[in-house]
């Protein structure tokens, strides 16, 4: 496990959702890829992991390597930690990937921390995603805002793709006719999960914003009329599961650009202390 560990850091690109172009723009769009490392931590390990997890961005730093990425952790779901970056396309991730191979040093630092990490974890997996626009709702976002991601998993029965799409879509409709603003971006997974599965990246700048009683999603709700839930739930039928799970940005665990720094200082430049029991010891295979 130590070695797929070590793999996924030398994966992340830029940050969740928004970050496959200008850093420097206030505003982005979903980028047509999108990567996802999760890790499942151990019960009671919550608290240790952190702070080898900060280990990753200091190593980044120091070796100027600019892959900016961000770290998240459950509120809601399984105990899990999510490191996401986007892509414009699987040949510059593979050029970024080579790019991190060659920085001298990095690959040693990074074992070291991988070995130390994995006491906290019992399980992992990487996930790639391909963005579709056409079944997301804008306006584009300010990733740095964000300090809170819904995350709905849709497991798809296989053959009923089109059942999905039909209800994005409708359901997009729905919240055009509402006139509220909620944006949203839809991801179909091409490989690391068993499938067919949907990923819909919901953002938010509060906790308080997932209450269906207030804000756009009271508007959503008022706009649901008994035909539209009718055929929701014929569409429903087409699916395996729906889980939602909710998520808070780690801005210890996050390694964000400058410009996100600079705008938010007090949150995105925390900071938390070397973890005192990493191995010592460094170099791949030690």
């Amino acid at each position: 496990m130590r070695t797929a560990i070590l793999r996924r850091r030398l994966f992340l690109c830029t940050p969740l959702l928004a970050v496959a172009s200008s850093l420097a723009a206030q505003t982005m769009a979903p980028p047509p890829y999108l990567q996802i490392f999760q890790e499942q931590v151990k019960v009671g390990r919550a608290g240790a992991h952190p702070a080898i997890e900060s280990g990753w961005p200091r190593a980044f730093a120091k070796a100027k390597i600019p892959n900016y990425y961000i770290g998240m952790t459950t509120v809601y779901g399984p105990p899990e930690a999510w490191f996401s970056g986007g892509a414009r396309s699987i040949a510059e991730i593979e050029e970024q990937n080579q790019a991190i191979e060659k920085a001298p040093g990095l690959n040693r630092e990074l074992e070291r921390l991988s070995q130390a990490d994995a006491a906290n974890l019992s399980g992992y997996r990487a996930v790639l995603a391909r963005y579709h626009p056409e079944l997301s709702n804008g306006p584009d976002i300010n990733p740095a805002e964000m300090r809170i991601w819904e995350v709905l998993i849709f497991t798809v029965r296989p053959g009923h793709e089109g059942d999905f799409v039909e209800g994005a879509k409708l359901y997009r409709s729905m919240v055009e006719g509402a006139k509220v603003t909620f944006p949203w971006a839809t991801y179909e997974v091409m490989s690391g999960m068993p499938g067919p599965v949907f990923l819909v990246f919901v953002p938010r700048k509060t906790l308080a914003e997932i209450d269906p009683a207030t804000g756009p999603m009271a508007g959503i709700e008022k706009a649901m009329n008994p035909e539209t839930m009718k055929k929701f739930g014929e569409l429903a039928e087409g699916y395996s599961s729906v889980e939602s799970r909710i998520f808070a940005v780690s801005p210890e665990m996050s390694y964000p650009p400058p410009e996100w720094v600079a705008q938010d200082r007090a949150f995105w430049g925390k900071k938390r202390p070397a973890a005192a029991n990493a191995p010592a010891q460094a170099g791949p295979g030690s």
